[in-house]
């Protein structure tokens, strides 16, 4: 280990439910930091976008610069500052997800570098140009759905998550290169081999000895960067796993404390309710019964998420439920009724509604002719645009910019 290298300090225990709560799942918020935040330690995985100004986030010990174009993803094993310049304060754009969402969205199907981009990569990526664009449209349109609460509404911002990770992982994989990893501070490493390996009977005095040190330094640099010893810190890592397990009705309690590390049946009731107050099969029933919105029981059909991902994603090509089951390799009856039965719709209409959405964020953040946005999200001409924009909002597209936009093109001048 580098001596020399040594993590900024927290100040004071970590918080919790900064950004994260109940009613703030699967909504936008948006902040301005003027000063600096205490040190912010969620269960939830949370994406960060800089509107404006600058500054610093210091997370896990480590300092990275913060300027309009940021994009950072934040994990549980995460502990982190905010910290704004004193003449431009940061303006943020942040969404919260649970970590059972987080888990289905990130590894869904592991891959070798969707686990590098998360685990090795840094937790932020600098965005400009078309890159920003595209980010600060799918965020303006999951902030369209923020009106909506039917379950359709929470099924499209699943989808736009899904786009979020999928696109902070293709471009943090850019800078990643494992050939030549940056050196870090213990305590980040130690943080992320936690997480990587809480399953197993890991100690502090091992961990410690795989990178060179000892168990009281250990202890702590973990102290410094997080708030937390390493029982502490390999306690929540566990209990968050478990939350993810708790999901899935068909495994049994004693499965879901072996899959998360606990030892034993008793420690995993005992740690469990320590740390998210409430016992596992009171957390089982709230998660399967309630939860924190109605993607709840979506996220749970993995081919319906498939589905909606495919035709999210893929919104100018041609509507086909047929060429939507060869990519997808599911039969066409399945995607049918799948979609009949969570929408009461057909599959046209789901795919056509999702292209009405990107229209929808063109004509208010581009000064892009009708004519063009139409091409751009899939329709063959303006009229058939047109005529169908005017079904869903009962009202022209050129209306609907006029009338929400205020008469005023993207840079906030007047026509």
């Amino acid at each position: 280990m580098n001596e020399a290298i040594k993590p900024k300090a927290i100040c004071g225990r970590p918080v919790h439910s900064f950004f994260a709560g109940k009613d703030k799942y699967l909504r936008l918020q948006k902040h301005c930091i003027s000063d600096i935040t205490p040190p912010i330690s969620e269960n939830e995985s949370t994406f960060i976008l800089v509107t404006d100004g600058g500054g610093t986030i210091t997370i896990n010990g480590v300092t990275f610069p913060m300027k309009r174009g940021s994009f950072v993803w934040l994990q549980s094993y995460h502990t982190f500052t905010i910290k704004a310049e004193s003449v431009h304060p940061l303006k943020l754009s942040v969404c919260v997800y649970d970590y059972p969402l987080s888990s289905f969205l990130t590894f869904h199907e592991p891959a070798p570098d969707t686990v590098d981009a998360i685990i090795d990569a840094p937790p932020i990526i600098y965005l400009d140009g078309n890159r920003l664009e595209k980010i600060e449209e799918l965020f303006y349109e999951f902030e369209e759905e923020d009106s909506c609460f039917d379950p359709g509404s929470s099924l499209i911002k699943v989808a736009i998550l899904g786009q979020f990770s999928n696109f902070f992982i293709h471009h943090s994989l850019k800078q990643h290169r494992p050939d030549c990893p940056p050196e870090r501070p213990l305590g980040w490493k130690a943080a992320l081999y936690i997480s990587a390996h809480f399953a197993e009977d890991i100690t502090a005095q091992g961990v410690a000895s795989y990178f060179g040190s000892t168990a009281a330094a250990l202890n702590r640099e973990l102290r410094t960067i997080s708030g937390y010893s390493f029982s502490q810190f390999l306690n929540r890592v566990r209990v968050n796993i478990a939350s993810i397990a708790l999901l899935y009705d068909g495994m049994s309690l004693s499965y879901v404390a072996a899959h998360s590390g606990f030892p034993s049946d008793v420690a995993f009731y005992r740690i469990f309710k320590k740390y998210m107050g409430t016992t596992p099969i009171e957390y089982r029933k709230l998660l399967l019964n309630d939860g924190h919105g109605v993607y709840r029981g979506m996220i749970m059909n993995t081919t319906l998420m498939e589905v909606l991902n495919y035709s999210y994603s893929s919104y100018s090509e041609p509507v086909d439920i047929k060429e939507t089951s060869k990519k997808l390799f599911i039969s066409e009856s399945v995607i049918r009724d799948l979609v009949y039965e969570n929408f009461s719709s057909h599959y046209k209409d789901l795919a056509i509604l999702t292209r009405i959405r990107h229209a929808e964020a063109l004509l208010l953040t581009t000064d892009l002719p009708i004519v063009d946005i139409a091409v751009h999200v899939g329709f063959n001409c303006s009229r058939s645009f047109t005529r169908t924009f005017k079904r869903i909002y009962d009202m022209a597209p050129s209306e609907y910019r006029e009338r929400n936009r205020g008469g005023k093109n993207q840079n906030g001048k007047e026509k």
